[in-house]
């Protein structure tokens, strides 16, 4: 029994150092003060594990070997524990607790449960979406579906409905929703139906009337002014029957109103109709052919707008009613057009706009054009025809091959530029290829209506036109020049 002291004297003389510094350890991870005293009562039965420890390396092996028994003792309450907090969170937070039961599925692999157990809350969840479910229905359904629904299948609203909740409940929640999913399909058609509804907006058409018997009337009138405007396009002054009154005094045998046709994204809206003011300008020149029935014959056209990207807009705009005339117009003049095209040169603004011209030709969207020449007003001091010559009479083969007619407008003569549109030169050019004339006066004024016809008309013959038109149910027809000249005379003096 003495050999076993003297051993542990060495022991602890030689080893002591590293016995108390691994004596330390030993007690943080141990928080009990018991080897202290057992040296102090060391008995010879006792001093036996006080071997064990000599090995300094192997007394620190099993230091760690006893922690994790006691993790293990530790981590075995909470597995019962774990089971109620799955049971329990799943209703509350199905996403922070979900995670905890992940770190430890390989070990005892349950996945079944979890499975149950989000089956269980799915039921939970869809009570907090029904709330939501309610408010969308109002919003883009009416009531009634609205409480069919919640009560059969509120579920499947709040897949849609909220979308956005849908990743806190993880993957088992959208399993859930999947199958339901199929079921409100009904829902979106609904809220696609009034949708498309406005979209389609009903065409009003004017009916047509019947077309006046060929040749002179009773006091042999033949012709018609085809361009004049009423107050709707808010720089005109009278009323439709005036401008009528007026056209049977010039000889007239009919009058057709082209005012400023409505344009998309509030373009130029000082000098045309609005929208909402289509159907009241229908009316008003419907008005004053009922007036004048028998009198004078009165129809439908509109000067159309051409700009460049608007030509869908304008294509609708044409069958919504049933309109004798179309006149194609480019206005230099519009803040739009100003602020696209001019950006170089006068003369390039020029040729800008004959090429516009062309294309508005070949479009196919009217029967003539406007004022052909208007963009001589445009820095009138600097007009010079034989500039732009070569520009324009390729916009004329272009417009020639196209059949569109184009006007002479005889308000050219109250403009800056004191001459009809278009001049001479251009008219001369236009009667070689061919080109279809039609007359207007383009009045703004009732006075104006059937003005310098007759100068207009030896205008005509003298650039080498026959033959001058007009259009009723957007069809032309061609008359004698001679025989127009004659009627304005014979009929004017009637009306005298």
């Amino acid at each position: 029994m003495s050999k076993p002291k003297r051993n542990t004297k060495k022991a602890a003389q030689g080893k002591a150092r590293p016995v108390a510094g691994k004596s330390k350890n030993t007690v943080a991870s141990k928080p009990k003060a018991k080897p202290a005293p057992a040296k102090k009562t060391v008995s010879p039965k006792k001093a036996v594990p006080a071997k064990k420890p000599v090995p300094a390396k192997r007394a620190a092996k099993p230091a760690p070997k006893a922690a994790p028994k006691k993790v293990s003792k530790k981590a075995s309450p909470p597995k019962p524990v774990k089971k109620a907090v799955a049971k329990k969170p799943a209703p509350k937070k199905p996403a922070a607790k979900k995670p905890v039961a992940a770190k430890k599925p390989a070990a005892k692999a349950p996945p079944p449960k979890p499975k149950a157990v989000a089956a269980k809350p799915a039921p939970a969840p869809a009570k907090p979406a029904s709330k939501p479910v309610a408010k969308a229905v109002k919003a883009a359904a009416p009531a009634k579906p609205a409480a069919a629904k919640s009560s059969a299948t509120p579920a499947p609203a709040a897949t849609k409905a909220a979308p956005a909740p849908a990743p806190s409940p993880v993957k088992p929640a959208p399993a859930a929703e999947a199958p339901v999913a199929a079921k409100p399909t009904a829902p979106p058609a609904e809220v696609a139906v009034p949708v498309e509804a406005p979209v389609a907006a009903p065409v009003k058409k004017v009916p047509s009337q019947p077309l006046p018997p060929p040749g002179p009337t009773k006091t042999g009138a033949l012709f018609y002014d085809s361009h004049m405007h009423t107050p709707l396009c808010k720089h005109a002054w009278g009323e439709p029957e005036e401008y009528a009154q007026q056209a049977v005094k010039a000889g007239l045998k009919g009058i057709i109103f082209t005012c400023h046709c409505p344009m998309p994204n509030g373009f130029w809206p000082s000098v045309r109709m609005s929208e909402s003011e289509f159907d009241t300008y229908v009316a008003l020149v419907q008005r004053a052919a009922d007036a004048f029935k028998g009198k004078l014959d009165i129809r439908l056209g509109i000067e159309s707008e051409y700009f460049p990207g608007c030509e869908e807009y304008i294509s609708a705009l044409h069958k919504r009613a049933d309109f004798h005339y179309v006149l194609g117009a480019v206005h230099w003049q519009a803040k739009e057009y100003l602020n696209k095209f001019e950006t170089g040169t006068i003369e390039n603004f020029r040729r800008t706009y004959f090429e516009h011209l062309a294309r508005s030709a070949e479009s196919g969207l009217y029967d003539a054009l406007a004022h052909p020449d208007l963009v001589k007003n445009y820095h009138p001091d600097s007009w010079c025809f034989a500039i732009v010559k070569n520009t324009v009479s390729t916009a004329l083969d272009r417009i020639a091959a196209t059949g569109v007619a184009m006007e002479l407008n005889t308000s050219g003569l109250n403009k800056s530029y004191s001459e009809m549109n278009p001049g001479n030169e251009m008219l001369r050019m236009m009667a070689d290829r061919k080109i279809p004339i039609v007359l207007g006066s383009d009045s703004h004024r009732a006075p104006r209506v059937g003005e310098h016809f007759v100068t207009a008309l030896n205008h005509l013959t003298e650039a080498g036109y026959e033959n001058v038109s007009y259009f009723l149910n957007r069809q032309r027809i061609d008359l004698p020049i001679s025989e127009v000249l004659a009627s304005l005379k014979k009929a004017a003096d009637h009306n005298a």
